[in-house]
């Protein structure tokens, strides 16, 4: 059955030997991490983190990323995986850990799902350093209001990735 999706970035579904019926409307999570890696070297960061939600999306989206850093003088410092059952606490011990003295990256580079990212603002807050990290994340924020909701100032300055989108006159648009 021919299926057409206008949300699943996995580049695994690009391989046709297995989704040979599938197709999308948006580029694959690889697209996204060039993009990432390419915006963290024009605003002149040499040293960032990586943060991802366990499981194919969050991890095959960092491994791109890495992949796309290369041979381009970006250095990965740390990278921490959010593990599935992540509560507000165990989050804040992941980025206490990854914002430690000892770390000189400030920028962390996410492929993290809407829920996680609500806990990783947070916790940057309840870390008071929403001063001095950066957030760089892959469209599973785009332009979402959850992740930021009654929580705006804290991720002030973020960076976020979304396919180009076009409008079409006379149709609803509700962003999420």
């Amino acid at each position: 059955i021919p299926q057409i999706s206008y949300a699943s970035t996995s580049a695994d579904l690009s391989d046709k030997t297995r989704f040979e019926y599938f197709s999308r409307v948006v580029p694959p999570d690889n697209y996204q991490a060039q993009a990432m890696a390419d915006i963290a070297r024009a605003l002149g960061w040499t040293y960032v983190n990586t943060l991802a939600d366990s499981g194919t999306y969050g991890e095959k989206g960092i491994q791109a990323f890495v992949e796309a850093t290369k041979h381009t003088g970006l250095c990965i410092s740390r990278s921490e995986s959010i593990p599935r059952s992540a509560d507000d606490a165990k989050m804040t011990t992941i980025l206490e850990s990854m914002l430690s003295d000892e770390n000189n990256a400030r920028a962390i580079m996410m492929f993290v799902n809407e829920d996680n990212l609500r806990r990783v603002v947070r916790a940057i807050s309840k870390l008071n350093k929403t001063e001095s990290v950066y957030l760089l994340a892959s469209d599973s924020w785009g332009v979402k209001v959850l992740p930021v909701y009654k929580q705006e100032t804290a991720a002030e300055g973020t960076v976020t990735i979304l396919p180009k989108r076009s409008f079409v006159p006379g149709i609803l648009h509700v962003f999420t």
